[in-house]
């Protein structure tokens, strides 16, 4: 009997909890100290205004100013990149890791609510993003790419369990709460496109579900966080790099081409898709309530938004599928740690094995993947300084293959072969000081 009762009470432990975060933080420091900076990385090092270095924090207002007429309108994240491209790596490399600890996290909170935590809910949430994100080293690795999506899934993921609190519990942040949730609705609907969709459309579902299926009289800060974060994705969407860059994009035959490749890669998600249907089915049978059910289905609908959206944009990359697979995690998890609550959960511990066991798989996999390409990278970056030191100014360096989707390389533009004159050999020179440089 004392040993039926001792995985339940570790597995609603704080102190257990706290140590898989801590062993989440650890190896996401270890897989971000050996990713090097690769592609835009080098871009984002140089002034959008004058291409000229950026070395101070005021360089990069002008950068962001010439990004939002060159480029696109996401300036918050890339201020943010040039900030970190300041700083020495291991700042990144800290800070990084922790919004990872924080999306698992998170996504675990909005699952379980204020109930104590779930450790094995917590270990699947961190292998269905390990699994399962077709470009993870670009999105929770890359330092360009990680500003961009991973620490916008956290920032969307903060500002949706205000709604969700609101939506269980009748929670109210207070009047000071409101004015700062109001003004952090316009920083998370001016940080990126997709995302932004998503939220606002889930906010809305919220507040009609408040009206129609709660009763409950319209929360006015709700519909003004709301409209501050349409107004931030006007902000975004207004720049002229926005415009020019998609108003050749909208004809019919590319948005039906768009749709259908951006459906078969919501179709990568399937494992996600088929848990959600047992899911649901064995929650309408074990009696879980419907308002779970609901939020589920709320989840749900956001990550169809999120991601459909992208039939509008200009191309459909393995990284930008990011919200998605995040609130289909989400709509699952509160399934789940609904299920768990209730008698039977043999359905639950068999998946949670199985994907536990593919997860170590995949980790060693992933790890042994990054440090190769670290070192390959390493090896021409010491190349390259080297050759400067001696006065050589036009370079020839191998050109290094990642062979999973753990490096940050992988599908990045790190060096082109045939032209030196390409914006990555460009920049890449300019950073190391050389005239030119091509891989081979």
């Amino acid at each position: 009997m004392k040993e039926k009762e001792s995985f339940p009470r570790l597995n609603r432990s704080y102190i257990a909890a706290a140590l898989v975060c801590l062993g989440f933080f650890l190896l996401l420091f270890v897989c971000n100290h050996f990713t090097d900076l690769v592609a835009d990385d080098y871009r984002y090092c140089f002034s959008y205004a004058d291409d000229s270095r950026i070395t101070s924090v005021a360089d990069i207002f002008p950068s962001m100013a010439a990004h939002r007429l060159g480029m696109n309108g996401r300036v918050i994240a890339h201020f943010l990149v040039q900030l970190f491209l300041l700083l020495p790596k291991g700042v990144f490399n800290v800070v990084n890791s922790l919004f990872f600890v924080a999306l698992v996290w998170l996504l675990h909170r909005l699952a379980v609510g204020g109930a104590r935590p779930n450790v094995l809910l917590l270990l699947c949430v961190f292998g269905c993003l390990w699994i399962l994100q077709p470009e993870f080293g670009q999105v929770f690795l890359w330092l360009d790419g990680s500003v961009n999506y991973l620490w916008c899934a956290v920032l969307c993921l903060l500002w949706l369990l205000t709604f969700v609190r609101e939506f269980r519990d009748n929670a109210d942040p207070g009047t000071f709460g409101r004015i700062l949730f109001i003004l952090y609705s316009f920083l998370v609907g001016a940080y990126s496109e997709n995302a932004t969709v998503a939220m606002v459309a889930m906010g809305l579902l919220f507040l009609a579900l408040d009206k129609f299926y709660r009763k409950r009289p319209l929360r006015m800060w709700m519909a003004l966080s709301l409209l501050a974060m349409l107004a931030g994705f006007l902000y975004m969407m207004s720049a002229p790099a926005e415009t020019v860059n998609k108003s050749a994009q909208m004809t019919l035959a590319v948005l039906l081409s768009n749709f259908v490749e951006t459906g078969l890669f919501y179709l990568r998600f399937w494992p996600l898709m088929l848990s959600y249907v047992l899911f649901y089915c064995l929650s309408v049978r074990r009696g879980v309530s419907l308002s779970e059910r609901v939020l589920s289905l709320v989840f749900l609908f956001g990550s169809l938004a999120g991601h459909f959206v992208l039939t509008f944009a200009m191309y459909c990359a393995g990284r930008s599928t990011y919200i998605g697979l995040v609130l289909l995690i989400a709509a699952n998890a509160v399934l789940f740690a609904r299920l768990f609550e209730k008698p039977g959960k043999s359905p639950l511990l068999l998946l949670c094995t199985l994907c536990l066991v593919v997860t170590v798989w995949r980790v060693a996999v992933g790890v042994q993947d990054i440090r190769r390409t670290h070192i390959l990278l390493r090896y021409n970056q010491e190349l390259i300084e080297a050759c400067v030191a001696d006065g050589e100014r036009d370079l020839q360096v191998p050109r290094p293959y990642a062979r999973t989707k753990y490096s940050a390389m992988e599908g990045l533009a790190y060096l082109n072969t045939e032209d030196p004159n390409d914006w990555p050999n460009v920049y890449m020179a300019k950073y190391y000081g050389a005239n030119s440089i091509i891989g081979y």
